[in-house]
């Protein structure tokens, strides 16, 4: 994408995802829809924050509401981030094979780009994580009315973070390091069942209050 990240807007990135060319592609459109469901944290936060009838939760609302706008930032850098991470393997495969030395040299840019991959999305998932469960803090005590758009945060954090858990292990399969990664593996795996375990309580609260 040529916009900066922070003068990007939504148009940019959706053309930039549509385009014909290598990146950015999945990881950054999971990151995208990470920062999107922060968005809509953010949002439920402050309309709660603004309703005198939930002057009790003010101090929660402001608090999820900063993280909220925090992680908003942090996931659109990691979009960003993913992107270049994968620009670095087009480099890589226009580096020259002819001699070992030159086929040895390109397969280590290769590996160094899948490796940045895996790394990117495994903290994505970490913040994933982190927004998902702001989305239940809201959703469990945010203004009722919003209940639909806490959940939907939550939902595009559990999609964007199974995309995140399969491609940290693709990844690292094509870095030649899956069999090696078992800690890094590991990690994804409790990240995403996180995840997942904040969206079947968000679920949950779902199927009580809405019958």
């Amino acid at each position: 994408m040529d916009s900066p990240i922070e003068e990007a807007t939504v148009t940019d990135w959706l053309n930039a995802l549509a385009a014909p060319t290598a990146t950015p592609a999945g990881g950054a459109a999971a990151a995208f829809a990470g920062a999107l469901g922060a968005a809509l944290v953010e949002m439920v936060a402050g309309l709660t924050g603004a309703r005198e009838r939930y002057a009790s939760v003010h101090d929660l609302a402001a608090r999820v509401g900063e993280n909220a706008r925090r992680l908003r930032g942090v996931m659109l850098a990691l979009a960003a981030r993913d992107a270049a991470a994968f620009e670095g393997f087009g480099r890589a495969l226009a580096l020259p094979k002819g001699t070992a030395d030159e086929r040895e040299r390109r397969g280590r840019a290769r590996a160094d780009a899948f490796r940045e991959g895996a790394l990117v999305q495994l903290d994505l998932l970490a913040r994933l994580g982190e927004a998902a469960e702001l989305g239940l803090e809201v959703a469990e005590r945010g203004l009722a009315g919003a209940l639909g758009d806490a959940a939907t945060a939550v939902f595009l954090a559990g999609g964007a973070a199974r995309s995140a858990s399969w491609a940290v292990r693709s990844n690292l399969r094509e870095a030649g390091e899956h069999a090696t990664n078992t800690e890094r593996l590991a990690t994804a795996a409790v990240l995403l069942e996180r995840v997942e375990e904040t969206e079947r309580r968000v679920r949950r609260l779902l199927e009580e209050r809405v019958p």
